[in-house]
């Protein structure tokens, strides 16, 4: 903050003339820059705060925009477990992390409930929907009409919780059939539904072939969670926003 100057004024004889004098002042030191969200902090030092969460929309539009191009709503039945575009869905876990998965209805719309473990430091999970394709067999989705992604989700018990929305590119030629991982600003999931989206002209890297689509999903990373490694998530569905559609 600018420092402001002080007026000194020196009462002298009548005879003369007042004169004041401006206290000469340091400037103040310029902030120094926030630190990288991924950089890891030194052992000694307390660990970094998580990131502002992403800014978030209400849950959802009735009727739904024709906009939308909703991936998974959760309606359909377990077995066979196909998703609205036609694609096989699960889940994923890394570092004895896991997300376990089951369908829940009450007394109303079904949703996907995601109760998930992080044990480690570097534990974690999520989900993936293949945009196509049976399991295994992953088929590529042109995702270039599209400039958002979006989930609608809220906490399954009395935490707070820290995800991530993530778009992933097939790549034929990987092991994996997996490319680029574009991945969302910190989601926070509190007791409400609601809808967070993804800007995919902003957060997906510049060389994703978005003719190549092959998932969506959630992440769930133990570093992003500042005070459980263990809770459930609601998922009410996800998809993507056509280019220029007005989401409100």
């Amino acid at each position: 903050m600018r420092i402001l100057q002080q007026l000194v004024v020196v009462p002298v004889l009548a005879l003369l003339i007042l004169a004041g004098c401006k206290a000469k002042t340091p400037e103040a030191p310029s902030a120094a820059p926030a630190p990288r969200a991924e950089a890891a902090e030194p052992a000694a030092e307390p660990a970094a705060a998580p990131e502002a969460p992403e800014t978030v929309e209400v849950a959802w539009v009735t009727p739904t925009p024709e906009s939308w191009a909703v991936v998974n709503d959760y309606e359909a039945t377990w077995e066979p477990r196909k998703n609205a575009w036609g694609g096989f869905w699960d889940n994923w876990k890394y570092r004895v992390g896991d997300c376990k998965l089951e369908t829940i209805a009450d007394n109303g719309p079904r949703h996907l409930k995601v109760s998930y473990t992080l044990p480690a430091e570097n534990s974690q999970c999520g989900t993936f929907e293949y945009l196509k394709g049976d399991k295994g067999k992953p088929q590529a989705v042109d995702l270039r009409d599209y400039d958002r992604a979006f989930v609608v989700m809220k906490s399954g018990d009395d935490q707070e919780h820290r995800l991530r929305l993530e778009v992933v590119e097939l790549d034929p030629y990987d092991a994996a059939l997996q490319g680029y991982t574009g991945t969302s600003k910190v989601l926070v999931v509190g007791p409400e539904w609601t809808r967070y989206e993804m800007d995919l002209d902003k957060e997906l890297h510049p060389h994703f072939d978005r003719k190549k689509g092959k998932t969506i999903g959630i992440r769930i990373d133990r570093k992003d969670q500042p005070n459980q490694s263990a809770g459930v998530v609601l998922v009410d569905g996800l998809g993507f926003i056509r280019r220029g559609a007005d989401a409100k």
